[in-house]
């Protein structure tokens, strides 16, 4: 049954995810269940999700539980405050390679950009969601896992999990620069590392580098 609480929980997931409790929850790393109980009023919150919310959306705490504006002035967000990120409609294998479609955006959000910069150390807004297909980036990278890709990072001047377009599509795979290659690396032992070089580097473009990771529990 709809309450105050849930009502004012489903104004978040509107401003947020434009309404998409699926995708709220992958962002928010719970499972679409739990959101949907939420907004329906069958549950509450932790406060350890409360904690996460408001360091991702820096939302009004007081406003959300109890419906009342906080008694400090509450900044309320900007368009300056958010930043825009697109959901697009691809797969970056943590296998050999996959492409879903083209890279068309299915779904936007809205995340605090002070949020990007305290927490991610993010500062560009060349920022995207993809979806992790493939299990060679286990334990770091699962099987439906959706990742942040900051699309400025495209030299692996840092070691790093990073996005690597090849002629087989997208890749999530770990980058470590030498010398005179790019070690590319799964985190899974089952799947064979290989190298960026000279010879092939034409064939392999650096798309960006993963700042951050959502799934469902």
């Amino acid at each position: 049954m709809s309450t105050a609480f849930s009502r004012r929980f489903i104004t978040l997931v509107e401003q947020f995810a434009g309404g998409n409790k699926r995708q709220f929850a992958e962002l928010t790393g719970k499972s679409p269940s739990h959101i949907y109980r939420i907004c329906q009023g069958l549950g509450r919150p932790s406060m350890t999700y409360l904690e996460h919310l408001y360091g991702l959306f820096a939302i009004d705490l007081n406003w959300l539980l109890t419906g009342v504006q906080a008694s400090e002035p509450h900044r309320q967000h900007s368009q300056d405050d958010l930043l825009v990120v697109p959901k697009l409609d691809v797969e970056a294998s943590a296998g050999f390679g996959a492409v879903n479609g083209a890279e068309d955006i299915t779904e936007q959000f809205a995340l605090n950009k002070r949020w990007l910069q305290s927490q991610l150390g993010v500062h560009s807004e060349r920022l995207a969601f993809v979806s992790v297909r493939g299990d060679s980036m286990l334990p770091t990278l699962q099987h439906g896992d959706m990742v942040l890709v900051d699309m400025s990072q495209q030299q692996p001047s840092k070691s790093g999990v990073y996005i690597i377009q090849t002629q087989d599509g997208l890749m999530a795979k770990r980058l470590q620069q030498k010398s005179d290659h790019i070690a590319v690396i799964s985190d899974n032992d089952d799947y064979p590392s290989w190298q960026i070089t000279s010879d092939n580097a034409e064939q392999h473009g650096v798309a960006g580098r993963i700042v951050w990771c959502g799934r469902s529990l």
